[in-house]
């Protein structure tokens, strides 16, 4: 590997001349900078970061951990990060958060952390915060003074839906869950079920389900074992609600009439279902430009809150002729 020997070498400087002009000094003139510049790109010439993060303590990297890269949620989301770093001249890295990758948060390989992966426990959040690593969680509430929570308001998005479910006169309230571990779905459950309690005082059926289309599938089967009728479900994800549009419309149950549903996160396929998917909508990308907005604070030592992303209801035909 080339390093800064060889490159004051070929240029006929000193070394601190090179170090100088690869790190933007003013102590070198525009000339001898492009020069080094230039023979440092002929060379092929890579930064060490390890060396610079032991001398400056800083690598303009954050890494962002998720639990997977499927669908369009973590695309739109990653997108507002990366904007926002940009603008402030950080670069992402995005990784699912395994041990290794895990590593870049304590050996200071990034300069903080985004993370929305429930693979992290508490105490390992609480472990790198106290080592003094500045992390934005987006998937839990914490209280750590080198922690900040950008949550969707899950709570207030599960008001909304329950709400646009009785409008719609139904009978019955059915619930889907996402997984166990999911702070999401924990948080979207109850506050429906209380939600369903104080406005309606009608029957209340959980089915767990995992957040997927093959759960929807599940949860709708066991719905027509039951043979209710004026069903309505909130599906706690919009990909369990194309689950359960999938098998109603193989069982000849039809959306809209025999069953009202609505969602969570107005995935694009929505739009598609016929009749179209009512759901709860929020920006994914403007999420993603809050927990960087909130990071890059966090790490210039401003004084920032924790944030919450507002949610609304998207109506369509899901619910009936009456709410498109």
């Amino acid at each position: 590997m080339v390093g800064i020997r060889e490159i004051a070498k070929n240029a006929g400087v000193s070394i601190s001349t090179v170090s100088y002009a690869l790190n933007g000094s003013s102590k070198v003139t525009e000339e001898t900078r492009d020069r080094i510049l230039a023979i440092a790109k002929e060379l092929h010439y890579t930064p060490n970061i390890a060396g610079r993060t032991l001398k400056k303590q800083k690598t303009n990297i954050i890494g962002m951990y998720v639990t997977d890269f499927g669908g369009e949620f973590y695309s739109h989301m990653i997108d507002g990060v990366a904007s926002v770093l940009k603008q402030h001249h950080y670069e992402l890295i995005v990784g699912t958060g395994g041990g290794r990758s895990r590593s870049f948060i304590s050996q200071r390989f990034v300069d903080g952390a985004i993370i929305l992966d429930a693979n992290f426990t508490d105490d390992l959040i609480h472990n790198y915060a106290d080592d003094g690593s500045k992390l934005v969680v987006m998937d839990r509430e914490m209280k750590n003074k080198n922690v900040r929570h950008v949550l969707l308001d899950n709570a207030e998005g599960a008001r909304q839906a329950i709400a646009a479910l009785n409008d719609a006169n139904v009978d019955h309230f059915v619930l889907v869950t996402g997984p166990t571990d999911s702070f999401d779905s924990r948080i979207r459950l109850q506050a429906a079920i209380k939600q369903v309690e104080q406005m309606t005082g009608k029957t209340i059926l959980v089915i767990p389900s995992d957040f997927t289309i093959a759960g929807g599938h599940r949860a709708a089967k066991s719905i027509i074992e039951m043979s209710l009728h004026n069903i309505g479900i909130f599906a706690l994800n919009d990909e369990m609600a194309i689950g359960l549009y999938e098998e109603f419309t193989a069982n000849q149950v039809i959306v809209g009439q025999y069953v009202k549903i609505i969602g969570f996160d107005n995935d694009m396929l929505g739009q598609y279902l016929r009749p179209q998917l009512t759901t709860v909508d929020y920006s994914k990308h403007h999420w993603g430009e809050v927990a960087a907005e909130t990071l890059i604070s966090l790490l210039e030592g401003d004084k920032v809150d924790n944030q919450f992303i507002h949610t609304k209801v998207i109506h369509r035909g899901s619910l009936g002729e009456s709410q498109n």
